[in-house]
């Protein structure tokens, strides 16, 4: 039993560690992309129609994602407030709706869907998910070498005012359900 807890506690203090390297080691890339990676997929037309007509809680969202996706790690719900301060740096009076998970050991995985109040900061949200990835890149390119190819293949998807950014060990299937919701 003390070795059930103590394993507890040292993937506590891994986390929270791993939380302050990612959140401390970011600085801005001069293009807004993550790392120059241009393999990630962005549908960010706002005025599409279809997007706008767009409504779901994005729990749910977040929630068949962590279902149905490919995870190595067990993912944790993080508080809105957390996630938006700390991790994205975006301003919650510009959010309708959000769902957080994060992992829980030392892996890159993680799930952001954000539903924002206007179609305008959506942009916003994008450029603030390709800098966290680009962070977690720098963070995990020496430490964490083999989390580099899901970095590399970070989803992130926007339709409407929604904003997903999805990490995971398959891409393709989190690109397929995301998908579902967006109509596509």
């Amino acid at each position: 039993m003390r070795k059930n807890r103590f394993n507890k506690i040292l993937a506590g203090t891994v986390l929270v560690l791993g939380l302050g390297i990612m959140t401390a080691c970011g600085g801005s890339t001069d293009d807004g992309n993550a790392g120059g990676n241009n393999s990630q997929e962005t549908s960010s037309d706002s005025s599409d129609t279809a997007g706008a007509e767009l409504d779901f809680e994005t729990k749910e969202l977040a929630d068949s994602i962590l279902e149905r996706g490919e995870f190595k790690d067990d993912l944790a719900e993080l508080s809105s407030d957390v996630a938006l301060e700390r991790l994205y740096a975006l301003d919650s009076s510009k959010i309708e709706d959000s769902s957080f998970y994060t992992n829980t050991n030392a892996t890159a995985e993680e799930i952001a869907v954000i539903k924002v109040n206007d179609p305008a900061y959506v942009q916003t949200v994008i450029e603030a998910y390709n800098q966290r990835v680009a962070e977690q890149k720098e963070a995990c390119e020496n430490y964490l070498p083999d989390e580099m190819p899901k970095l590399n293949d970070a989803v992130i998807e926007s339709q409407g005012n929604y904003v997903v950014l999805c990490i995971s060990m398959d891409s393709e299937n989190a690109r397929e359900i995301i998908g579902e919701y967006f109509g596509n």
